[in-house]
């Protein structure tokens, strides 16, 4: 037999010398891959665990995201408006007119809208009011026509004003029937340019006209008829006491057409409208025979009429008008006699231009000017207490500054001549200041 070669033998041990370092190797290190294998152990169940909280938080952000989108559903069709109005006024030449001569005062309100659009079944509404400053300065101006149309006094109370709900029965705007607690002038006597206290002028014959006896935000109940767009027809039942008692026995009637032609791109409005009040009266000539007592009574009714005009023209110029009429035999309502009716007609005209000549479009000016003329009874009545009548003339100026979407301020200045129907009285200048904020 051939003995095996020492060359075979010599690569058989270089093999089990490799084995036996590589056995040695591993089991030196299995120790250290175990504590390796131990913490990717942990990391791996800490992701995990932090996979089910984000999943979790995912879960809750989706079920919010699902509460506001339903709240956001609800209230989608709900609109909301706020406004805040800040007046100050200063006289000048007033000092021998009252007691109080020359003086400066302030007055605020605030205002919040909410208008719900319910689609077939209609439109819901509710104005909330608040304001201070009492009258402002109209109670050192004690004039026919008012200095300050928004000035009013609820204390630290808020005003439920106005809440109503709007229906179009026929689904179009042929009928419109409107329930609730109205404003009148929402309605009635409108203009596009000379109605709106917080934006345009501040005296009252230039808001509404001061010869129809509104009631104030009153139970109401009104049609609109449209058989054109170019007519509306506005017809209205209102409580004449602003009370929720019997609220058909004492009762406001008016009734309004508004024409609206179109020359091109220049928007007119031409209303006319006629109104009765059915609050106790009493006559001028019964006042006057029971030597002006003011505790006479009587059951007249004071009607009227009216008409307010407005019409654009071209260079940004929108024109208007006012006229009114009360009946001149009635001295006034029973129990209100210590201020007894003293105007019989009023008349207005004015125009507002808007900034675009002067490169500041959202910018308003405006200027007016009317008279407050006195019936032929109350003219007895002043000569009775020692004083000339004369009809009393107002003139306002204007200018809109429009800061921002948000915020205008509006310089304004009034002259007011035979300030309460008294010839001799001095002309009275005003100065005022209005700031608007909107949201």
């Amino acid at each position: 037999m051939k003995p095996k070669s020492k060359f075979g033998i010599f690569w058989v041990g270089i093999l089990l010398f490799v084995f036996l370092v590589c056995g040695v190797s591993f089991a030196s290190g299995s120790e250290e891959y175990k504590d390796e294998i131990e913490e990717l152990k942990a990391r791996i169940e800490m992701l995990e665990k932090k996979i089910e909280e984000a999943e979790k938080e995912r879960k809750e952000l989706k079920e919010e995201a699902n509460e506001l989108k339903s709240i956001k559903e609800k209230f989608k069709n709900l609109s909301v408006h706020i406004g805040v109005t800040g007046i100050v006024q200063g006289t000048v030449n007033n000092d021998d007119n009252c007691d109080e001569g020359d003086v400066v005062d302030g007055s605020y309100s605030a205002d919040l809208e909410f208008e719900a659009d319910f689609g077939r079944w209609g439109t819901g509404f509710l104005y909330l009011e608040a304001g201070g400053g009492e009258e402002g300065i109209t109670d050192e101006v004690p004039a026919l026509t008012g200095v300050n149309a928004d000035a009013n006094d609820f204390g630290d109370n808020v005003k439920v004003s106005e809440a109503w709900w709007e229906f179009k029965p026929l689904n179009n705007d042929l009928l419109t029937l409107t329930i609730g607690k109205l404003d009148p002038v929402r309605y009635f006597d409108a203009n596009e340019v000379a109605n709106d206290e917080t934006t345009q002028f501040l005296a009252d014959a230039f808001v509404n006209s001061i010869v129809v006896e509104w009631p104030d935000y009153t139970p109401s109940f009104r049609v609109q008829i449209s058989p054109i767009e170019l007519v509306d027809v506005n017809l209205a039942v209102m409580s004449a006491d602003s009370d929720w008692e019997d609220l058909f026995d004492d009762v406001f009637l008016i009734g309004e057409i508004n024409v609206k032609p179109k020359f091109g791109d220049l928007q007119g409005n031409y209303r006319i409208y006629g109104w009765m009040n059915g609050l106790d009266h009493v006559e001028w000539d019964d006042f006057k025979r029971s030597g002006y007592n003011e505790n006479i009574t009587d059951d007249e009714k004071n009607y009227g009429f009216g008409i307010s005009l407005d019409q654009q023209i071209p260079y940004n110029i929108t024109l208007f008008a006012r006229v009114g009429y009360q009946d001149d035999d009635i001295a006034g309502v029973v129990g209100e006699l210590d201020e007894p009716f003293g105007v019989s007609w009023m008349w207005s005209v004015g125009a507002q231009i808007t900034g675009n000549m002067w490169s500041r479009p959202d910018d308003v000016v405006g200027l007016a000017v009317g008279q407050a003329i006195l019936s032929s009874d109350y003219e007895d009545y002043l000569k009775a207490n020692d004083t000339d009548p004369d009809d009393e003339t107002h003139l306002e100026l204007y200018y809109n500054l429009h800061l921002n979407d948000h915020i205008s301020l509006t310089p304004d200045f009034q002259v007011i001549d035979a300030l309460g129907g008294d010839e001799d009285a001095d002309t009275v200048y005003i100065f005022g200041l209005r700031s608007q904020i909107d949201f």
